[in-house]
């Protein structure tokens, strides 16, 4: 019985596994998918203006869990600001920079956390890289060198590739502490702080640079993409990975998000 017990659960956290490699695979889908949207609209709408919109539209997509909020605790508020300030960074960097780069290049060298994340990984959870992290770790870099062999030698792209180069770095920091904190705290509530502080962050940086852009007048078609990008894209994938992330270590979330580029070309 005992036995049965102890197969019965290997089975379970085996199908998890399964079902959270799926889930990451269609984060970076639904990632991939928004960059050349997101590069067409930041032509016309100020860059933290949009941000702050898609985040606030992904929020209302979690009305359904509000109930969630009996849960709510300074230490899940701590947890939730952290990385969802690494994330509005993150964000900032990766669509500044997209702005100046293609939408391949984005979402390749965003996909380059992968070679931050296990050294973060190690550093702050002890965690020693395989052999097969290693190997992950060189065809990134690889795939690096012919990224930048491509010919695209001007300035507005050098500038575009630093800036998301930035944003890898904090989406790296993102990945390892979420992996600590979606254990010990509620994923829908978590999810619901880590998009208020970026929304909030968004629009207090919109205000500080003084961006205007009068949205309201705006097509059907607008809204229905932003709804797209913020309930569709956004509201998911931060929960997906949320979830996932109790289940998959980060290092192999990262490794997973290497598919991005596929997606965002």
């Amino acid at each position: 019985m005992k036995k049965l017990i102890v197969d019965n659960a290997k089975i379970n956290l085996s199908t998890r596994r399964i079902i959270a490699i799926f889930l990451l695979i269609l984060t970076t889908i639904l990632w991939g998918s928004s960059f050349i949207l997101t590069k067409n609209i930041t032509q016309d709408v100020p860059v933290f203006l949009y941000l702050g919109l898609r985040f606030s539209i992904a929020l209302f997509g979690f009305i359904p869990f509000i109930f969630h909020i009996k849960h709510l605790n300074k230490k899940i508020i701590i947890m939730g600001f952290i990385t969802g300030l690494l994330f509005f960074f993150g964000m900032a960097f990766q669509t500044s920079g997209l702005q100046l780069t293609t939408a391949g290049k984005t979402g390749f060298i965003t996909g380059l956390s992968t070679i931050i994340v296990p050294f973060l990984a190690w550093f702050v959870y002890k965690k020693p890289m395989s052999l097969r992290i290693w190997i992950a770790v060189i065809l990134s870099v690889i795939g690096m060198a012919f990224l930048f062999l491509e010919g695209e030698t001007t300035s507005g792209i050098i500038i575009g590739d630093i800036l998301v180069l930035i944003c890898a770095f904090f989406f790296a920091f993102y990945i390892v502490l979420n992996d600590k904190f979606v254990h010990i705290s509620d994923i829908y509530l978590y999810s619901m702080i880590q998009i208020f502080v970026i929304t909030i962050s968004s629009f207090i940086v919109s205000f500080f640079f003084r961006e205007s852009y009068d949205i309201f007048p705006m097509p059907l078609n607008f809204w229905l993409i932003m709804i797209y990008l913020g309930i569709g894209v956004m509201g998911l994938a931060i929960l997906f990975q949320n979830w996932s992330q109790q289940h998959i270590g980060p290092t192999q979330t990262a490794i997973i998000f290497t598919l991005e580029p596929v997606f965002a070309a």
